[in-house]
């Protein structure tokens, strides 16, 4: 869908009788090549290594090729075509992961987006290429695989088989890919100062696709604050459904409207920078309103056809400390902090499905070096390890990125 409406925008932008901006269009791109290696039980869903790609091997993890077109004064186009290894372990075929259209004010303090956009939820959204983050994983909130499925709902099974892209893995709190599809506003209430962005998209910020086959939806936003140079606070926050048709609950949903099942997300984040120094921190909160799926199909209430309905949550911290050395320009070294903690409900003390953790806590550690070799090429380093801290889980990736 997404690659249709920007094959069709891009046509018109380009082969229009009287459009005169083709030399006004602007092609950028990045490239990424390193090597990396992960412990005995890695997993895209757990800490974003292939299990059979987790002995050291190179590879190139991502390649895009980004597009800015203006159409007239207050209009342009962009696009990003994108091909990367995400659960896959081998580089895909290329595919646009955002094409939209803005609408942008002439006084440019506000606009309007439609298409596929990136998603103004947290504050890592912003920074889906590699080139762009201080280290190579985004944090557990973006990238660890929960216990939530948008086809089975709560299913204590998701994540611990199949692979990514080829079966059902459940989802992650916030999409890793950090793009939404739908329409944005975005107010720039005072210039550097304060920045609010309202989203209306087909599906919660926990999915990744497209849009949706139900009659559900979301509502997403985010205010930023500037108090000073040093300072930037962010606060988010989304509502609406996360669920999908698909073969497994499509027979059910006479009965059980998918549309009811919830994700309410909130958010804090900061960013504060001194010197040599930077630091960021966010905590991301996630309630899910979810049927509940075990071995067999959909538990149901008694003898009905009522889904059993679950309320879980679960919390999502880091801290990011970045450090420059000023006798080395071009280099920091940096270290992460993450954690993820599960609440459960508490109801109902007879299903073996409710438990004090609907899944269980992870946290990771994280440590990186990079080094510019140029303006737009670094060299990245970096190396993690989680819970249980038994070198199941660890990684160890060395990359270099280009912007061109």
């Amino acid at each position: 869908m997404i690659k249709r409406i920007a094959c069709i925008i891009l046509a018109l932008i380009l082969f229009c009788p009287g459009t005169a901006l083709f030399a006004q269009i602007q092609f950028n791109g990045t490239f990424d090549a390193g090597i990396r290696v992960g412990g005995g039980q890695s997993s895209f869903v757990k800490n974003g290594i292939e299990s059979e790609f987790r002995r050291l091997h190179f590879h190139i993890p991502q390649v895009n090729l980004l597009m800015f077109a203006p159409i007239n004064e207050t209009f342009f186009f962009e696009a990003r075509l994108q091909s990367d290894i995400w659960g896959t372990g081998e580089l895909k075929n290329p595919y646009f992961t955002l094409a939209n259209v803005t609408w942008s004010h002439p006084n440019k303090n506000y606009s309007i987006t439609a298409g596929r956009y990136i998603n103004p939820v947290g504050f890592y959204s912003r920074r889906s290429l590699p080139i762009n983050r201080t280290f190579h994983e985004l944090p557990l909130t973006y990238s660890y695989f929960v216990n939530i499925s948008d086809q089975r709902g709560f299913w204590p099974l998701a994540g611990e088989g199949g692979s990514y892209t080829s079966s059902d893995v459940g989802l992650t709190t916030i999409y890793f890919g950090g793009y939404a599809t739908g329409l944005l506003f975005d107010w720039s209430i005072i210039e550097n100062k304060s920045r609010l962005q309202i989203g209306l998209t087909s599906v919660a910020p926990t999915s990744g696709d497209n849009y949706t086959n139900l009659a559900n939806g979301a509502i997403l936003g985010r205010l930023t604050l500037n108090p000073s140079i040093k300072w930037q606070i962010g606060f988010t926050g989304s509502y609406g459904g996360f669920m999908q048709q698909s073969i497994v609950n499509s027979s059910f949903r006479p009965l059980n409207p998918l549309e009811k099942y919830r994700q309410t997300l909130a958010g804090f984040d900061f960013k504060y920078g001194l010197g040599y120094w930077e630091i960021i921190g966010e905590a991301i909160f996630s309630h899910w309103f979810t049927p509940v799926y075990g071995d067999t199909g959909f538990q149901t209430e008694g003898n009905t056809n009522n889904f059993v309905e679950r309320n879980f949550s679960n919390l999502g911290t880091n801290l990011d400390i970045r450090f420059e050395p000023p006798s080395l320009t071009g280099s920091y070294f940096a270290i992460r902090l993450d954690h993820m903690n599960f609440i459960g409900d508490g109801e109902d003390s007879n299903s073996m499905y409710t438990t004090n953790d609907w899944d269980k806590d992870v946290s990771r550690i994280t440590a990186a070096f990079g080094y510019k070799l140029a303006r737009n090429v670094e060299v990245k380093i970096s190396t993690s390890e989680q819970s249980p801290y038994d070198g199941s889980f660890y990684t160890l990736r060395a990359t270099i990125s280009t912007f061109f």
